[in-house]
């Protein structure tokens, strides 16, 4: 388990491009989010597999494929 904002992704993913880019535009250059390509952890491929990008909060799955900007907003106010 990772703790804060992770985005699981996958190489060559455009759409995971595409969720990175709109979290940080949400959270702001401040608030760290790690990335974690899954094709590199056999166990977060048979979590996630083509589900990605995922974005979590300590282990909170809070949004699939494309940002929830509200859940994400909510889950950073909860902080």
């Amino acid at each position: 388990m990772v703790n804060g904002f992770v985005i699981y992704t996958r190489r060559d993913c455009s759409l995971c491009d595409t969720m990175e880019l709109a979290a940080r535009a949400v959270l702001g250059a401040e608030v760290p989010i790690a990335r974690v390509e899954i094709d590199d952890h056999p166990e977060l491929l048979r979590r996630f597999g083509p589900d990605v990008p995922v974005l979590c909060r300590d282990d909170e799955v809070l949004c699939k494929h494309f940002l929830d900007s509200d859940r994400l907003r909510a889950a950073l106010a909860a902080q």
